[in-house]
């Protein structure tokens, strides 16, 4: 049956004699239109099949459009009459497989192969494709360019050199400059003539003006930004001001504070548009100040909360700028950017002699790697040569189409290929692809490069060029399509994305769904408030993974119809309709554990970084500690593995011994002990000490062998869960170092720096786990690798978890395809701080927004994979002092004029920061109601549905034990055995066990554990506090890394916030006297690198600044020698002390804290604990009175544990409020 095309499709297979783009929204067909086009090409215009340059993304790409080529020219062959066609198929159906229709790399491939000589190159070439012996090669070249540098005896030359990595000395990462050439070759390999690059990124720091706002980066980049941004906060100001409940006699005491920010913030504005000097801009700036608090009143409060939004807003923007590009004086900035300059310079030049040194290392193996394929190839079109002409020539007359298929996920170099093969008269281009789509950054793609193709080729004059677009999606569901045109609208415009959605973006429902089936297509909205849930975690919770399992048992419980496009009908519908997909897939092992742990089949496409395994965790920190044993947290890791099984409790009483040195200095001390806890400790030193001096005298990988033969490492994990893959992961480690020192290295701290790179740049050697039923199961997968493909129900999941993009905008330098940002330790002679130049500052803001722009297009992406049904799922956190009815509102006001705001979007954090907005302005306007879980029908609930998942309604159903026991049916005789065994195992609780109840807690235990589960712990006063006992989940230990995730994940979460809070009055300074010093306070952390700008920005400033100046606080300024703050504790309880009904057990429980601060009165301690806990404002006498008796507990700890430490008794004990300004006194 002949398919029926759109007049858009029609015309991008027709059109002929001139370039095309077509801009192919998700669904659209755009892949059957290429193949439609090369079949009429070939057909019709007579086109030889190897005339045509298809390129592709992928090789699965590339292969299957070679499969629908092939096939139709089978189909047409078999139809054919006409013996002289018929012949000239078979020709076609006989080149197709050595046509050109690949990936730009195989292309390439074919340039070098064929046109060597043009660069003089030895065609005997291999390609180098493990990731792993590139690395290696890398490090090799990177090292004798530094060795080449030091022994150099140009003392000029050597001298720019050690500038360079000088001047990331004391960064908190000691490789900076070694990270900073890699990570420029990178950025390097991606630019058609990457010398001229290199050369070009220090003039961004080159001034020929006395003052910074006269250079181009200030007229060009910076100033239009903060034009932007400045004119929306006095846009959303003027509307504050112009509301009638600005004059209401209510808010009468706070207008003047408002005025008079408007009056300055007129002026700053004013300095900037006319370009005063430097330094009168940031004196105005720094004089758009808010004063007073903003209090909620009844009669307006619906004002006062708006007003203190743009209130926050207007004082975040100014410290944000102020903080960015007006922190350092004009006189300050000069000095930075010349010593920029003289970096940037630097950077380039070693950079150039890394890339040298490391293609000469290829050549002596004779060997290119993916890199060398584009730029030799580029290199061979490019040159002023005989040779490189006859290669034009070649490739220009041979093909007379060029066709590029995901042209927006081309990089600069890929676009110059491309553009050498075109000749006017000779040849056309035809590019698909959807910038919406464009999710490869990271690899460098530039979706400008589609943009500005997208709007030349719009332009009515354009010449010989067409643009094209693709609005009908065929695949999705109506109810699909509406939501995503709803979020989508007020998201991509001009300004962020490139392109306006609302006029040439929205999709056009075009599937082929029969409306009389009243299938169940709608849009779903899934979440839940959880007060444990985090918005900052990038690993996904329980809460998630049980709201989602409860919505698969009941999709496929109610047997819910979904049509079937190969049979034409409805069926019910299964497991493998279902995909799940994710921002990362770091959390991939622990959903498949939940998933098995109900009963719902799941295939995973790919799993965690091999690095961050548990058994190579282990691993790379015993390595660490017999490289250096003076490592905290690597060396607890090994202690507490299974290798050595310390206690919780045997690492609390090491620490003990000594808590102001060293782990390791404590253990060595604790080792000299006449106890059995002392005697493991010396025969871990023993061994470590001889691993240590094993290590001097042999090869990393006998090292290896070594400790896994000493510790039967290898044979504890085989024992464990997927015990064969972690072996292999054990022994290919052992591959991997082996094949470090085959390349000449044998150092084992450049190893481990090897290994945490390859971690960094997540090098994965891990293999999927496989599924012997993977068609009949759910499909989890992230969203990249979901790109392309299409399932008739999608989740997406983890939209409350923090974006990462801060890793990528902080530390000493920021580097994007437009330059090099660089910060440094200043002063230089005497650094207190590190500054940003303005290069820098603009980098930040500039990749922040490209990053944000790809995170908002990678949503598309996983929204537009739904054929039938989306289901979006959140744990939603609510802030302080807001319910969800009130967050809800909030979200829907950020909707002005249809859109976000692009000084919003630049404050987005999460993925449901873009979606919340557009979808709770439509349950506003709509007016949509909730429904449970168990409350979904079958059938149509509308296009749009709220559903809020009751943990305690809507809990998802274990297999049952009836289905457990028939599972076992077929065991053997020893299997029965053995599984008997098992259950008496964990079934030992019903024998007789006579500390049971020790079995379920732990010796040692926080403050913070045990306040979630008792209300007072002092046994005798208030027995009823009791709890019957303490879940064992309540202390578990998670495998312990080789480092903190946040030293690889740079993002904020509501606990940072909190403990940045608890910073800022720690070292707020009341000796001074100055009670209005909490900006000064916090500046200067900021600039000590104790608290990052991200976390600054987002503290709630009124309240520390009310705390300072209340009454409670004012003896501190008297004799702030009594201030005590941060103090820590460690008191012994008994456990019937925390338990009730605990067993008779000898043992005791060893609770440790840390006391906010304590302040000593003449007679005695005033105790105080800050709290950030939300107050509701409608029910604040009652809220506060839950708060009391839920830290009650805590709080007697610490009054305890002072009572013992032989100090002053204490009087009172007082919880400190901040989000409702409070102070309360507890019993």
């Amino acid at each position: 049956m002949a398919v029926k095309y759109t007049p858009d499709q029609a015309r991008a297979i027709e059109s002929r004699g001139q370039d095309l783009l077509v801009s192919a929204s998700a669904g659209s067909g755009k892949t059957s239109v290429l193949v439609e086009r090369v079949i009429r090409e070939i057909m019709d215009d007579h086109l030889e099949v190897n005339q045509l340059l298809v390129i592709t993304f992928t090789r699965a790409a590339a292969s299957e459009m070679k499969q629908r080529i092939k096939q139709r020219l089978q189909d047409r062959l078999q139809e054919e009459t006409d013996a002289s066609q018929a012949d000239f198929l078979r020709r076609q159906l006989a080149e197709i497989d050595t046509a050109i229709i690949s990936t730009i790399d195989s292309f390439c491939l074919d340039v070098i192969r064929r046109f060597y000589f043009a660069i003089d190159i030895d065609p005997d070439f291999s390609i180098l494709t493990d990731a792993t012996q590139i690395e290696l090669l890398k490090e090799r070249a990177l090292r004798d360019v530094e060795n080449g540098y030091l022994q150099n005896e140009d003392q000029a030359k050597k001298d720019r050199f050690l500038a360079l990595y000088d001047a990331f000395a004391g960064d908190s990462n000691a490789n900076s400059a070694r990270d900073l050439l890699f990570d420029l070759y990178q950025f390097a390999m991606a630019r058609p003539n990457y010398r001229a690059w290199l050369q070009k990124l220090a003039a961004p720091y080159q001034l020929e003006t006395s003052d910074v706002v006269d250079s181009t980066l200030w007229q060009e980049k910076i100033k239009p930004y903060l034009e932007e941004e400045f004119s929306n906060l006095a846009d959303k100001l003027t509307a504050l001001m112009a509301e009638a409940d600005f004059d209401h006699e209510k808010f009468a005491k706070y207008q003047p504070a408002f005025t008079a920010f408007a009056t300055s913030l007129a002026s700053y504005r004013e300095s900037l548009a006319t370009d005063d000097p430097f330094d009168r801009q940031r004196e105005l700036l720094a004089a758009c100040q808010f004063d007073g608090t903003l209090r909620t009143n009844k009669e307006i409060a619906d004002f006062v909360e708006e007003a203190k939004e743009v209130k926050e807003a207007g004082k975040q923007l100014v410290f944000n700028v102020y903080t960015s590009f007006y922190a350092s004086s004009n006189a300050d900035q000069h000095a930075l950017l010349a010593k920029g300059a003289e970096i940037a310079s630097a950077a380039a030049e070693v950079e150039l002699a890394f890339i040298d040194r490391f293609n000469e290392l290829k050549r002596a193996d004779r060997v290119l790697d993916f890199s060398d394929m584009e730029q030799l190839a580029y290199e061979i079109l490019t040159q002023d040569s005989s040779n490189s002409d006859l290669a034009r020539a070649y490739y220009q007359s041979r093909f007379k189409e060029i066709m590029v298929d995901e042209y927006q996920d081309t990089n600069a170099l890929q676009d110059g290929l491309i553009q050498r093969l075109k000749k006017a008269g000779k040849n056309n281009l035809f590019m698909v692809g959807d910038v919406k789509q464009s999710i490869y950054g990271f690899r460098q793609a530039e979706p400008s490069l589609f943009i500005a193709k997208y709007d030349e080729y719009g332009q009515e004059n354009s010449a010989g060029k067409q643009r094209i677009i693709f609005a009908e999606n065929f695949r999705s569901s109506q109810p699909v399509t509406q939501a995503v045109n709803l979020i989508f609208d007020s998201l991509l415009t001009k300004d962020f994305g490139g392109i306006d959605y609302q006029k040439e973006g929205q999709l056009k429902f075009a599937a082929g769904y029969d409306p009389e089936a009243a299938l169940p297509t709608e849009t779903e909205v899934l979440y839940q408030e959880d007060s444990s849930a985090t918005d900052d975690d990038g690993e996904l919770n329980q809460g998630d993974l049980a709201m989602v399992i409860s919505r698969i048992q009941k999709l496929i419980a109610d047997q819910t119809p979904i049509f079937d496009p190969k049979t034409g009908q409805t069926r019910p519908v299964s497991y493998g309709d279902i995909a799940i997909l994710t921002r990362s897939k770091t959390s991939n092992l622990d959903i498949k554990q939940e998933f098995d742990r109900y009963g719902v089949p799941l295939f995973v496409m790919d799993v965690q970084n091999y690095f961050q395994t548990f058994e190579l965790t282990v691993i790379m920190s015993y390595l660490k500690i017999i490289d250096n044993p003076d490592q905290d947290i690597p060396l607890v890791a090994v202690l507490r593995s299974p290798i050595f099984n310390f206690s919780s409790s045997d690492l609390a009483e090491i620490r003990l011994v000594n808590k102001s040195v060293s782990f390791y200095a404590a253990l060595r001390t604790y080792a000299k002990k006449d106890t059995d806890l002392a005697a493991r400790c010396r025969d871990f030193l023993a061994q470590l000490q001889d691993l240590r001096d094993f290590s001097l005298s042999h090869r990393i990988s006998e090292l290896l062998w070594t400790i896994y033969e000493r510790t039967s490492f290898l044979e504890i994990v085989t024992a464990m869960t997927n015990g064969q893959q972690r072996r292999l992961n054990l022994t290919a480690l052992y591959e991997r170092a082996s094949a470090y020192e085959s390349s000449g290295f044998k150092d084992l701290y450049q190893f481990i720096n090897f290994i945490a790179r390859m971690r960094k740049n997540q090098k994965d050697l891990a293999q999927p786990i496989l599924s012997e039923n993977a068609g009949n199961s759910v499909k989890l997968m992230t969203i990249h690798a979901s790109k392309g493909l299409e399932f008739p129900v999608v989740f997406v999941l983890g939209l409350e978890h923090r974006y990462n993009y801060q890793q990528d905008i902080t530390g000493s330098y920021v580097l994007d395809a437009s330059g090099l940002g660089l910060s440094f330790a200043y002063p230089f002679d005497e650094a207190e701080y590190r500054a940003d130049t303005l290069a820098n500052a603009w980098l930040k803001i500039a990749k922040k927004k490209k990053l944000l722009e790809e995170e908002a297009r990678l949503l598309y992406v996983a929204l537009t994979r739904a054929k039938q049904k989306l289901i979006l799922a959140a744990n939603i956190k609510l802030p302080a002092r807001t319910d969800l009815a009130g967050l809800e509102e909030k979200w829907a006001k950020e909707i002005s004029a249809g859109r976000l705001t692009l000084l919003d979007k630049m404050k987005v954090a999460k993925p449901l920061d873009f979606l919340a907005p557009a979808l709770a302005r439509a349950k506003q306007v709509k007016r949509l109601g909730e429904k449970a879980v168990s409350d979904l029908a079958t059938g149509q609930e509308g296009s749009l549905v709220f559903v809020h998942f009751d943990p305690k309604k809507d809990q998802a159903q274990l297999p049952d034990s009836e289905a457990v026991a028939a599972s076992g049916a077929d065991l053997t005789e020893d299997e029965a055995a053995v599984f008997k065994q098992a259950e008496k195992l964990y079934t030992f609780s019903q024998g007789g066990y006579p500390y049971l109840d020790a079995s379920r807690t732990t010796a040692y235990q926080a403050v913070s554990e045990i306040k979630k589960v008792f209300g007072d712990p002092i046994e005798d006063e208030l027995a009823d506090s009791h709890i019957s006992e303490l879940q064992s989940a309540n202390r578990y230990l998670q495998p312990i890394d080789t480092e903190p995730d946040f030293l690889f994940q740079n993002t904020v979460s509501s606990a940072e916030l909190g403990t940045a809070s608890h910073l800022v009055l720690q070292y707020y300074d009341y000796a001074k006297g100055d009670k209005d010093a909490i900006d000064s306070c916090i500046a200067g952390l900021v600039e000590k690198g104790r608290l990052s700008q991200t976390l600054a920005s987002m503290l709630d400033r009124e309240a520390l600044s009310w705390f300072v100046k209340s009454d409670f606080a004012k003896d501190f300024y008297q004799q702030p020698d009594r201030l005590h703050r941060e103090e820590n504790f460690a008191t012994i309880l008994s456990p019937k002390t925390l338990f009730k009904d605990f067993s008779d057990f000898p043992g005791k429980i060893l609770v440790h804290g840390t006391i906010d601060g304590y302040y000593e009165a003449e007679n005695g301690i005033i105790l105080f604990d800050y709290k950030t806990d939300h107050v509701n404002p409608r029910k604040q006498d009652e809220a506060i009175q839950k708060l009391k008796e839920k830290y009650q507990g805590q709080l007697r700890l610490y009054e305890r544990a002072l009572n013992e430490s032989g100090r002053l008794p204490v009087l009172k004990k007082y919880l400190v409020l901040l989000s409702c300004r409070e102070i309360v006194e507890v019993d």
